[in-house]
């Protein structure tokens, strides 16, 4: 019985994605000034699943519209942590610190890299935020950018991980305000 072929070495298009996201993933964690590793820290602590709870909760208690976001705020982080989860069991693709790339700037759990987590949740709240109030969306798209590209800097995610993330937060975010809608009535 043979070894089977690790993903980065096999002659498909799927290695050579995984070459190719690799290749970024190292050109993207090469220069990583201290100044602005710790603002980087900070940003990626803002897609944490707990600084999205405390923001519900002030929503939550500011009036109507407060409530109103805060709950697409839940139906967004459910609908972003449930997709992300299914994803990263169908996928199991270790995360860079866990197939030999070890750049990891923060102490990570390990775990199942693809979809970014961070990067979902965040895009999939922005968005739905952005929905409801597209005069804010460029500095909401911009948070939730800079969060899932912290992944990258920080070391715990590929690019094309980050890449996902962003995509599906982008389009679960509409399902969100829809379902919010939905339920409503």
């Amino acid at each position: 019985m043979t070894e089977p072929v690790p993903p980065h070495q096999r002659d498909d298009l799927l290695g050579q994605l995984i070459r190719l996201d690799r290749a970024l993933f190292r050109a993207c964690t090469t220069f990583r000034p201290e100044r602005l590793t710790n603002l980087v820290e900070w940003i990626t602590g803002l897609g944490d699943t707990r600084a999205w709870v405390v923001l519900g909760m002030v929503c939550a208690f500011s009036g109507p519209a407060g409530q109103e976001l805060a709950w697409i705020m839940v139906l967004g982080g459910l609908l972003s942590v449930t997709s992300t989860n299914l994803l990263k069991f169908a996928v199991q693709r270790p995360r860079p610190f866990e197939a030999g790339l070890d750049r990891r700037l923060i102490d990570e759990p390990f775990g199942n890299s693809f979809p970014s987590g961070h990067s979902t949740q965040a895009m999939t709240i922005v968005t739905a935020v952005a929905v409801l109030y597209p005069n804010v969306a460029l500095p909401l798209y911009c948070l939730g950018l800079a969060i899932a590209l912290s992944r990258i800097y920080l070391g715990v995610h590929f690019p094309f991980d980050v890449l996902l993330g962003i995509l599906l937060g982008t389009a679960l975010g509409p399902l969100a305000v829809v379902f919010a809608e939905f339920i409503a009535y």
